[in-house]
C-alpha cells in the first residue's frame, strides 16, 4: 500500500482538520493513504432470503419453538425443570 508521509507546520491544516490545542503552532507529521471505497452490500428481498434459507440447516430450525406467547426466560425455566429430577 502506497502512502505519503510529511512533516508540516500545523497552521497549514487550519480549516482542513480540527487539531487539539497542543498540536497548534507546532510541526506535525501527516501520513496520507488512499481511501478505498467500500462496496455496498447487495439488497435482499424477503423472497431472496426465503430462497436461500429453503432446504438449509436454518430452515430446519424455523418453527422449533411454537409461538405460545412465552418469554425466553419461561422456556428456559421449563427446560431446566425437566433436568432437576434426573439422577
Amino acid at each position: 500500500m502506497e502512502a505519503i508521509k510529511k512533516i508540516i507546520d500545523s497552521k497549514l491544516l487550519n480549516g482542513v482538520v480540527a487539531l487539539p490545542k497542543n498540536f497548534r503552532d507546532k510541526k506535525v507529521e501527516i501520513i496520507i493513504f488512499l481511501c478505498e471505497e467500500k462496496k455496498a452490500l447487495p439488497k435482499l428481498s424477503i423472497k431472496d432470503i426465503d430462497a436461500m434459507v429453503k432446504d438449509s440447516v436454518s430452515a430446519s430450525l424455523v418453527g422449533v419453538l411454537p409461538d405460545s406467547g412465552k418469554s425466553l426466560e419461561e422456556y428456559r425455566t421449563e427446560r431446566l425443570s425437566k433436568y432437576e429430577h434426573t439422577n
